[in-house]
Order: structure tokens, then C-alpha cells, then sequence
């Protein structure tokens, strides 16, 4: 085979990466009243887990949006200090928490 049929070959591997990876990073839009509701939902503990793993895997398109969305991320992890521990693998809002939550929420509109 030729080297111009490995170069074409090598050409489009790259051209359909950078495709992908430009799809994958595409924002989505979420209204403010959106992510309000999924913060008070961690409040009251009552997690639409479904809706909160979308929340986590995507980028917000509205950039004051986007970063409430990574900080309520950071602070639902297990070692954070505004998450407690109720089983294995899931975990709720201790008080302090709330009060981030209800702060971002307010932060929202």
C-alpha cells in the first residue's frame, strides 16, 4: 500500500477524533428554574439520581449555570465535608451542606 493511502488512512482517524471530541463537550442548555429544582432536591432528600448523573456528565451552556453546576459537583463527593454517609454508595446533605445548596440555588436566578 502507498504511503499516500496511509496518510489519507491517518487524516480522517484524526479528522473523526477531533469530531467526537467536539460532540462530546457540547453544552447543553438548562434553564435556571432546571437547576434550582435538582439543588433543592438534594435539600429535601429527595434525589432524582437519573437527573443528577445528567446534571454531572454535562457541560452547561450558560457559564453562571456552569459554575454552580461544578461546585454543587465538588461538594457532593463522599470525603467532602458536606456530604454524610448513608450507605454504600450514596450519601446525603449534612446541614452544612444544605446551606451551600440553598446558597447556590439562590445564585441560580
Amino acid at each position: 500500500m502507498s504511503i499516500l493511502y496511509w496518510l489519507g488512512l491517518g487524516g480522517l482517524a484524526v479528522i473523526a477524533f477531533y469530531l467526537f471530541k467536539k460532540w462530546k463537550v457540547r453544552s447543553v442548555e438548562w434553564k435556571p428554574e432546571e437547576v434550582a429544582n435538582l439543588l433543592e432536591s438534594w435539600i429535601k432528600d429527595d434525589v432524582d439520581y437519573k437527573r443528577w448523573d445528567y446534571f454531572e456528565a454535562c457541560e452547561i451552556a450558560n457559564p453562571k449555570l456552569e459554575v454552580i453546576r461544578q461546585r454543587a459537583i465538588k461538594a457532593i463527593h463522599i470525603n467532602s465535608p458536606y456530604i454524610e454517609v448513608c450507605g454504600r454508595d450514596e450519601g446525603k446533605l449534612n446541614e452544612k451542606g444544605k446551606e451551600l445548596f440553598k446558597e447556590l440555588r439562590k445564585q441560580c436566578f
